[in-house]
């Protein structure tokens, strides 16, 4: 039995996901204590883990400047920067240094830290202290590795120029060209007092190698060349190509029964109408999930009501999210149904097609419940990569939100939900997805860092 801390952002998606790894551990004996930089702590108590309260990250190291006016006030605020450099980092390094965190660890001695990748505070101040730690990522390869394109684009490796070999080695140094200037600007105005600058300060105080620290790409401000990394997704799941060593697939995280916050009164009795119009006529169910789509999709949203609405064997539950103009939900057709916030592995349980976004998470809990899915990127983050990796695997299609009008939608979901291939690739995909559980392979592979064993 060992003490393991899980640390992660807590958001949404690494949050749901982390649960499930957390049960695995801790029904194989393992004392788990969850921390989080973000008010959590009611969601995470809610599933039976202890939490531990962490202050939220400052995210803006550089100290303030004192009230500079004049015509050239910029470059004398520029001028002030470089003058008193010196003391501006050090301030900067003490507000980003993690001292809460730092005192948790010597108080609780834990045997090894799960800490999400984004967290560097805590990754240079646990590697000082000598601990044991796996980084926890939720997304697919972060790496340049050949045959694999960047994870924020919906390149398909040998499709097109782009996924050329050459045009893939193309892309990857044109983003580091990108990133490199923009963190080179940031630094420069600065001062040397940004986030990467100060939490480089961090690194050195810890005496963190730099060498550890691989180009960055996504997610800022850093990647880790060497660290080990458990990947929260399928290795099937992904494209063909040389894995960075000391990266591991422990297979998708969900956890199906973990407790979600209870819905208004006028929700629950909507998603009671809901089943019960499935039941009565025998609806093919279609899951919309656009829930992080910006304000100015709502014209694709109705689309999708259009496409579905003269599909009287076809019934649709949109899941809206905080997108503030409704207004144009106030007349629904009687075979749609919208939430603010829906269950969402209640109605994929039950779901015949998903039409989502492209996050990895909702990818994951279809493929959990076998549900095929049309995708329209919300062009954000790794969703543009987790379409491509859909398509490539035949487990739905990829298509694009800001082309694709009403009678295209339609004539997209009717073909993911007549074509029996999809159905087939998703059912080997879950028999993968399975596997990963069933042979407990996240556990295994945590299980030998604790006892220090080579994997």
């Amino acid at each position: 039995m060992a003490k393991i801390i899980c640390v992660t952002t807590g958001l949404t998606g690494i949050l749901n996901a982390s649960f499930e790894l957390v049960d695995q551990l801790e029904k194989a004996g393992h004392v788990v204590i969850y921390a989080s930089p973000r008010q959590v702590e009611e969601q995470v108590v809610a599933q039976g883990i202890t939490f531990f309260q962490l202050p939220e990250i400052n995210l803006t190291a550089e100290p303030e400047l004192p009230v500079i006016s004049g015509k050239f006030k910029k470059l004398a605020r520029l001028k002030y920067k470089y003058q008193h450099a010196t003391k501006r980092q050090a301030v900067a390094l003490d507000k980003i240094n993690p001292t809460v965190f730092s005192n948790f660890l010597g108080e609780i001695q834990p045997d090894l830290l799960l800490i999400d990748v984004e967290l560097h505070e805590y990754i240079f101040k646990t590697y000082g202290k000598k601990i044991p730690m796996v980084l926890l990522s939720q997304w697919f390869s972060l790496w340049n590795r050949k045959g694999l394109p960047y994870l924020l684009t919906d390149t398909i490796p040998g499709q097109g120029w782009r996924g050329h070999p050459v045009g893939l080695a193309i892309s990857w140094q044109w983003i580091k060209l990108k990133r490199w200037f923009i963190f080179a600007k940031k630094k420069w105005m600065s001062g040397g007092t940004d986030r990467r600058s100060s939490l480089l300060a961090l690194a050195q105080q810890e005496k963190f190698p730099l060498r550890m620290i691989s180009d960055n790409y996504w997610p800022g401000p850093f990647t880790y060349a060497t660290l080990p990394v458990l990947s929260m997704t399928m290795q099937e799941l992904e494209f063909p190509h040389e894995v960075r060593p000391d990266l591991y697939y422990v297979g998708a995280m969900v956890r199906e029964n973990r407790v979600a916050p209870p819905l208004e009164i006028s929700e629950a009795e909507k998603l009671s109408a809901v089943l019960k119009y499935k039941k009565a006529r025998q609806a093919t169910l279609i899951y919309c999930s656009v829930s992080t789509l910006s304000k100015g999709d709502i014209g694709f949203i109705k689309k999708i009501i259009t496409a579905v609405k003269d599909q009287l064997n076809w019934m649709l539950v949109l899941s809206i999210g905080a997108l503030r103009d409704k207004n144009y939900l106030a007349e629904l057709p009687e075979n749609v149904f919208a939430f603010t916030r829906v269950p969402q592995l209640k109605i994929l349980k039950i779901a015949d097609c998903s039409v989502n976004h492209g996050g990895i998470h909702t990818i994951n809990e279809c493929i959990h419940f076998q549900v095929p899915m049309l995708v329209y990127s919300g062009k954000r983050s790794d969703q543009n990569g987790c379409a491509a990796r859909v398509a490539y695997h035949q487990l739905g299609m990829m298509a694009d939100k800001d082309q694709d009008d009403a009678l295209t939608i339609r004539n997209k979901i009717e073909s993911i939900l007549s074509n029996q291939k999809y159905r087939m690739k998703m059912a080997a995909m879950h028999q993968h997805y399975s596997n990963y559980k069933k042979e407990k392979i996240a556990i295994s592979i945590i299980e030998k860092f604790i006892a220090k064993e080579k994997i």
